[in-house]
């Protein structure tokens, strides 16, 4: 439920593409590090992401960052291989 007056948005244009192209990440800070949610079912209708989503800690200290690998096999199990590393680009 949203109340009040919404000055901002975020408008983007439409391109279209096929719907198993879409993908959902969200980002949550934590006292830890940040936790990366990432489900290959992107769209309008999510669902429940927490339920579904692969997910990985990136911990505050930057020594233990994640390899680029470590992010696709985590996060990207459900994903092509061919679009992985533009994927792990932008994670």
């Amino acid at each position: 439920h949203i109340s009040g007056v919404l000055r901002q948005f975020l408008v983007e244009p439409f391109v279209p593409h096929p719907q198993d192209t879409e993908y959902y990440i969200n980002i949550n800070s934590v006292r830890d590090g940040d936790w990366i949610l990432f489900t290959h079912e992107g769209g309008v209708d999510v669902g429940d992401v927490d339920a579904k989503a692969e997910k990985l800690l990136i911990p505050v200290d930057l020594a233990e960052y994640p390899s680029n690998e470590e992010i696709a096999a985590t996060l990207l199990k459900n994903v092509p291989e061919g679009v992985h590393n533009v994927l792990v680009d932008f994670i």
